[in-house]
């Protein structure tokens, strides 16, 4: 009955929003945040609670156009997938609910409609979205050329300015909660109940990045920090990132050849120079020993170019795969080089093809989900009551 006789926050394409709705949420967002909130918080609360009440609304109502349901048995399979995580039963989580005067059906509501619109996002582009050879290798190529540049491994929390005259508010609140992590309220937490970024629901978790992959501002902040540390807020066009360095590596990753040494009598160097031209793999070079006296070749598997001398370094690194040197005269005789292949060595951090396809892929859902949930607003009748 108390909630009948509540006031109106929002009325959403004639849905309505009570301001026990927005209470309900702001203390969920407390309790799973464990922030203590001061006015400037409670003020970013209250409106992190009411956009996410109107973000709902409007995607369960996008969801009912298409009949789509989300059964109790899903909701409660999602709740006992946080419980797990905390390492406590499902019953343990609604009973915390409850002793922090929240109702279980709030929380059940903000799945309910995050399972929802996951199923109408998956189903409206889940099979148009392609990742094409092409962008597979071009992406593993960027990946291959960053190894060598430092690599951070970070996680975030973006807090969105609705327009240039909010963003005083917004810093302050960055203020705020920073000091709130500063002071033990979990990251994930907070950043499951308060940042914009799609890695929300990963708890803000973005994993490793490479110098060179992140805006100016946020990569001249990281640069400067240490792992376990909480950076200031750093201001991008669309609000203020909170980032959270958690390790660090220099791009040291090793890379692997595989090569043919080839040696021949110095009196044969015209001969080496003239089948070399001709080869086009390091298949070919085996039956130079049949066809040039005294003459034969190594195999050299799978070595790291640092462990080369200096001068065979050289020349295999100014060469591409399939490609040979011009044999040289030395004292073991005319000498040639060629390369097979190279690579990085195995857990230098490039995913296989089928993982990149992936992250290309979730990376174009999760935008066009953005897309679709902005859309959505524009095309709403939403009346937010003061």
């Amino acid at each position: 009955m108390a909630q009948v006789s509540e006031g109106v926050a929002a009325i959403v394409n004639d849905q309505v929003i009570s301001t026990f709705d927005v209470r309900q949420r702001m203390r969920m967002i407390i309790s799973s945040s464990r922030v203590k909130p001061d006015e400037q918080t409670l003020a970013r609360i209250k409106q992190q609670a009411l956009r996410g009440l109107v973000d709902e609304r409007l995607q369960l109502q996008e969801a009912g156009k298409y009949e789509i349901k989300v059964d109790q048995s899903e909701i409660d399979q999602a709740i006992g997938r946080i419980a797990r995580q905390n390492n406590v039963t499902l019953e343990d989580v609604k009973n915390d609910l409850r002793k922090s005067g929240i109702s279980p059906r709030t929380l059940e509501g903000q799945i309910r409609a995050e399972l929802a619109w996951q199923v109408l996002v998956n189903g409206r582009y889940g099979g148009r979205v392609r990742a094409s050879n092409n962008q597979i290798a071009e992406s593993k190529t960027r990946m291959e050329a960053a190894l060598s540049k430092p690599q951070y491994l970070i996680s975030e929390v973006l807090l969105e300015s609705p327009s240039p005259e909010q963003d005083a508010v917004i810093y302050q609140g960055s203020l705020s909660l920073i000091q709130q992590m500063r002071d033990g309220a979990p990251f994930q937490a907070v950043a499951r109940q308060f940042s914009s970024a799609p890695s929300a629901a990963q708890g803000g978790d973005v994993g490793w990045v490479h110098k060179g992959d992140l805006p100016e501002a946020i990569q001249t902040v990281i640069g400067q920090m240490q792992p376990g540390t909480i950076s200031p807020p750093i201001q991008v066009p669309s609000g203020y990132y909170i980032i959270a360095l958690r390790d660090r590596k220099d791009g040291s990753a090793p890379m692997v050849v595989n090569f043919r040494q080839i040696i021949a009598p110095v009196e044969q160097t015209s001969r080496v120079r003239s089948f070399m031209r001709k080869v086009k793999s390091c298949n070919d070079v085996e039956p130079i020993k049949k066809s040039i006296t005294g003459a034969f070749s190594n195999a050299f598997e799978e070595v790291a170019l640092t462990n080369l001398a200096p001068t065979v370094r050289t020349i295999l690194e100014s060469l591409q795969p399939g490609q040979s040197s011009a044999p040289a005269e030395g004292p073991q005789g005319a000498t040639a080089f060629m390369l097979c292949s190279r690579h990085y060595a195995e857990g230098a951090g490039i995913p296989n093809d089928e993982q990149i396809a992936d992250q290309l892929i979730n990376t174009r859902i999760a935008m066009l989900s953005r897309r679709y949930l902005r859309d959505l607003r524009r095309d709403s009748t939403v009346e937010i009551r003061k």
